[in-house]
């Protein structure tokens, strides 16, 4: 988990990163918080954020000299996530002690409850054992869940992208099978290409999804095609568009004209798991941008300080 690239120089930062780390984490929240239409927060961005805290603590260790596996720290604090959705760890794994993100999510508020994500995240852990690869603790299970902690697995920046490859890997067979691992790979290379190159990356991004099946490859295939369509738009446009939201006034129709096509969005059912990919891979191309006209967030205070946290040690 080194700053120096292939050929032994010391790698720079990409243009904006600080400014992109914070939107893509905002991002999980917010595209979270849009699928649901509801102020509490979900398991959907609880979980990506508390593996964002365990490659926090990997770096950590990294800053002062020491090795560290960083599947293990993910799944140490998958399994802090674990019992913040739930309310206590999985029976027969180890309880990790707590770290800031802990204390900073015992004084969010919860108006009703905390939202459920994808059940295969929180089956896939109640485990004894760390799911991986030819051990899988979600044996043949592909799912929409991989996709947003895909976006934190991303995050790290000046490493080889075989590095962001492996940590991709590692954190979908905490709780899912290959298929899903493979398109989690896919998803983090993808943010990963929008982070450094922004709009000229989505040239890259269907190559990346060749050869992947299933539904969180499917779901991928979506959101990549509907962002890159409206690749030319600005950041905030973008993101109406990838919601439906402008189509309304773009068109000039009445009232009258656009209930049917309202009731028909209202109607559907979104996934917040893979809105809060889409809004992170958004905040990928346009930082913050995409996210700057996003209502405040319950949990907005251990975002901005897990973005400096991580800033800290990166730069």
């Amino acid at each position: 988990m080194g700053v120096v690239n292939e050929t032994g120089e010391t790698a720079l930062l990409p243009e904006n990163y600080s400014d992109k780390v914070f939107a893509i984490l905002l991002g999980l929240a917010d595209g979270a918080t849009h699928a649901r239409d509801d102020i509490d927060p979900g398991a959907t961005e609880i979980l990506p954020l508390y593996l964002a805290d365990g490659l926090l603590e990997a770096l950590e260790w990294a800053h002062d000299g020491v090795a560290s596996d960083e599947a293990a720290c993910m799944w140490l604090a998958a399994l802090r996530g674990y019992r913040k959705i739930t309310g206590s760890f999985p029976e027969r794994t180890p309880e990790p002690l707590g770290r800031w993100i802990d204390k900073e999510f015992s004084n969010v508020e919860i108006f009703e409850k905390i939202h459920d994500g994808d059940p295969q995240n929180l089956a896939g852990l109640d485990s004894p054992d760390m799911g991986q690869p030819g051990r899988p603790t979600g044996a043949g299970a592909d799912s929409t869940g991989v996709l947003p902690r895909a976006a934190v697995t991303a995050l790290l920046a000046r490493v080889p992208l075989g590095t962001t490859e492996t940590l991709a890997r590692s954190a979908a067979f905490l709780t899912h099978d290959s298929q899903a691992a493979k398109t989690a790979v896919a998803a983090a290379k993808i943010i990963r290409s929008a982070m450094e190159r922004s709009e000229a990356s989505a040239g890259e991004w269907a190559a990346l999804l060749d050869g992947l099946e299933g539904p969180s490859a499917d779901a991928l295939r979506e959101v990549a095609t509907k962002i890159g369509e409206n690749i030319s738009l600005s950041g905030q446009e973008a993101y109406d568009a990838y919601f439906g939201e402008q189509a309304a006034e773009a068109d000039g129709a009445s009232d009258v004209e656009a209930a049917p096509a309202a009731a028909a969005e209202e109607a559907a059912v979104r996934d917040p798991e893979v809105d809060a990919y889409a809004v992170a891979l958004l905040a990928a191309v346009y930082g913050t941008e995409a996210v700057g006209e996003r209502p405040a967030s319950a949990l907005d205070d251990i975002i901005s300080e897990l973005h400096d946290r991580w800033m800290a040690l990166l730069v």
